[in-house]
């Protein structure tokens, strides 16, 4: 199989998440992208690749060194950003729902999903429809949060480790929520909804671990001021000289091993099975 070039991308991720995001966005995609990128990397040139949940591109342009033929999203101002990023990012981006994606049967030969699944309620349709657009032994991968989102969060392991659990419990629930999580599952979960459409686990790990995900959680809240240039200037960073500390403080945690034997994410690699 053909490999895809990639002699663009960066390689430190978090640098160059860290230049255009919120901390707390930028050490998990920098995990994330360093998670992907390999599978967009062996995926054939001459079968093409659709991204579900590519929002406004970023991620992409950051993780990856080639560019994806398709990215859907259902949030039109964010899709117009990830078109105005080039065809280096992505050569065509469509306003549609993964609940009903407008492609033919196979149309594709890997399937990306970024941290995209767990936000869409109709998770049975969004599962069916790429299970169907992806042609027979092909891939698809996803990120996702595991079971261990909620208990591994700072704000719960301080409650707990005060004898709060009712406490912490409730924290766990409300960041799920805010999070806009509608689906956390253990990975037999999601290998039994996997399998209900005819897709296959072949790779299944755990990673971002509890020290990396606690970092996470406070990083929401150091990143207040980047929220305030948000909101003030469009811009996600108030100051280039912000990024310096913060690549100090998350860069052990970016580059910790990518599998963990807990953690508070998961990536789930598939394959189609033939017919």
């Amino acid at each position: 199989m053909s490999e895809r070039p990639v002699a663009d991308r960066p390689t430190d991720q978090l640098a160059g998440q860290l230049g255009t995001m919120a901390p707390h966005r930028a050490v998990l995609r920098a995990v994330e992208g360093d998670l992907m990128w390999p599978v967009l990397e062996r995926a054939d040139p001459a079968a093409p690749v659709l991204d579900i949940g590519c929002g406004d591109g970023h991620f992409a342009s950051i993780a990856y060194g080639a560019p994806i033929d398709v990215g859907i999203d259902v949030r039109r101002v964010e899709l117009l950003e990830a078109a105005r990023r080039g065809p280096e990012v992505y050569r065509n981006v469509v306003l549609a729902s993964a609940t009903v994606l407008p492609f033919a049967d196979g149309a594709f030969g890997t399937v990306l999903s970024n941290c995209a699944l767990e936000h869409i309620e109709d998770n049975e349709a969004v599962l069916a429809e790429l299970a169907r657009v992806l042609r027979p032994g092909g891939t698809f991968a996803t990120t996702l949060p595991s079971e261990h989102f909620a208990e591994l969060l700072l704000g719960s392991t301080l409650l707990r480790a005060v004898h709060l659990p009712r406490a912490a419990a409730r924290y766990g629930r409300f960041f799920n929520r805010i999070s806009f999580h509608h689906h956390v599952y253990d990975h037999a979960e999601w290998e039994r909804r996997l399998a209900a459409v005819g897709l296959v686990v072949v790779e299944h790990h755990q990673y971002f671990s509890p020290r990396a995900h606690r970092a996470f959680d406070a990083a929401h809240y150091a990143s207040v001021p980047h929220l305030v240039s948000r909101k003030l200037t469009g811009r996600w960073v108030p100051h280039p000289s912000l990024v310096r500390p913060y690549h100090r403080w998350l860069r052990r945690h970016a580059t910790e091993p990518l599998q963990q034997p807990l953690g508070a994410y998961q990536f789930v690699r598939c394959v189609k099975a033939s017919t």
